[in-house]
């Protein structure tokens, strides 16, 4: 799953938002010996820093919550005043990150289990993280030291390791490559397609003969790449009918640039033309060539199968724990996505309407023909379908652990790393 990646992120989201707040930090928090261990999760001590590094995941991830329902990112003030689920924001927050402290313990316990052991590159790569980040306000200015960091760091080594001893190829919970090809196969199809607008350049839809004519060159789009005669002819078919398009708006484009021109004459103002030269270079006999010849998949793109704990593709997901009204947007996103895995065939051009004002021209092709290792079925791609295919299962996992554990606060260390009092949630 590469959670160093996620938790690298993760915290550049932390220090972006704290950018683009532009709060000045409260001061370096120094750690008390009474408040240097925050928690005990079944024995094990969870420091200051952990916790306060947990706090402010939870900061983060109840911000989301309030953009998702509000459609406004939060300050600090309006998290601070929220309620989440009818809880305080405080506690909403220290329990989320008490949640996260008993997964983060159950990692640690199940790579104890597994005996475990990081290599030594991945040794390396931890001190290097460390060395980044350490001088970082986020960390810095809120107690976050260097074996903090360097826990942190290691631990996501260890969640890795963890997920691929149980869910990894042919693991006690995982799956066969060839069920993993499967798996792939059916939630992700190769497309190619291209958008057409409803409006004109000023932004108002089009209507009567010019929205017909434009329907009507739609459809003889769609006729033209199916009149060919196999499917890979239609795939290419498709690529001549995209660059007859783009010409057509050019043609469009310059049409409405004269017309614009020639009425500025009238009013009396002044144009300037740019002229543009195309200039064509023959080799001379006996000169070396380079010719480059392009993919046959050139211009597809790939598209995952919406399901309910994915987003669509291009979208970021947020998980919370009341269900949220779709939006318009996300609604044309999960119909084309529907569209593409339940209503288009393969080696069939169709007219897609995505919403009011666009349309789609779009193709998909037969999965199965780019199952190579050199095109799709990547060890990077395998690894990131086992990811897909059993994230949820792990989380799953990892929580009825972590539930699991008994727990001992340290009261005083809570009060202490209020995330709104002592904590600098928006730190540069």
């Amino acid at each position: 799953m590469k959670n160093i990646k996620k938790f690298t992120a993760a915290a550049a989201a932390i220090i972006l938002a704290g950018t683009s707040a532009g709060c000045s930090a409260p001061g370096a928090i120094t750690i008390g010996s009474s408040t240097k261990n925050a928690l005990t999760v079944d024995g094990y001590d969870i420091s200051a820093g952990v916790f306060i590094y947990q706090e402010l995941m939870a900061y983060d991830e109840a911000a989301s919550v309030l953009y998702n329902q509000n459609g406004t990112y939060p300050t600090a003030d309006d998290v601070e005043n929220a309620t989440i689920d009818s809880v305080d924001s405080v506690d909403w927050i220290q329990d989320k990150a008490t949640q996260y402290c008993r997964e983060y313990v159950a990692v640690e316990r199940e790579f104890d289990k597994i005996g475990g052991e990081l290599t030594a590159d991945e040794l390396t790569q931890v001190g290097d993280a460390v060395d980044y980040a350490k001088d970082q306000a986020v960390f810095k200015d809120n107690g976050i030291g260097e074996n903090s960091l360097r826990e942190l760091y290691a631990h996501s080594f260890k969640e890795d390791k963890v997920f691929e001893h149980y869910f990894g190829v042919d693991s006690e919970y995982g799956s066969t490559e060839d069920e993993l090809k499967e798996y792939f196969i059916d939630n992700t199809a190769r497309l190619k397609y291209f958008t057409i607008s409803l409006n004109d350049s000023d932004g108002n839809k089009l209507e009567g003969d010019d929205l017909r004519d434009l329907n009507n060159l739609i459809d003889d789009y769609v006729k033209e790449i199916n009149s060919a005669s196999t499917d890979s002819g239609k795939m290419k078919k498709f690529d001549e009918v995209k660059v007859k398009f783009d010409e057509y708006l050019e043609e469009k484009q310059a049409e409405e640039a004269a017309a614009a021109a020639a009425e500025a004459a009238e009013d009396g103002s002044t144009t300037t033309t740019t002229e543009t030269t195309t200039t064509t270079t023959t080799t001379e006999s006996g000169e070396t060539t380079t010719t480059t010849t392009t993919s046959p998949y050139e211009n597809e793109v790939t598209l995952t199968k919406y399901t309910t704990t994915t987003a669509p593709v291009g979208e970021v997901a947020v998980v919370t724990s009341e269900p949220q009204e779709e939006t318009e947007a996300q609604k044309a996103s999960r119909l084309f996505n529907e569209k593409v895995f339940s209503g288009l065939e393969n080696y069939k051009a169709e007219r897609y309407d995505y919403d009011d004002t666009t349309v789609y021209i779009v193709i998909k092709g037969d999965i199965k023909e780019r199952m190579t290792d050199d095109d799709l079925w990547t060890e990077d791609i395998l690894q990131n379908t086992i990811g897909k295919k059993y994230s949820q299962d792990y989380k799953d996992m990892i929580k009825s652990l972590g539930d699991s554990y008994s727990v001992s606060k340290n009261k005083k260390a809570y009060r202490r790393y209020d995330p709104f009092d002592k904590i600098d949630v928006e730190a540069k």
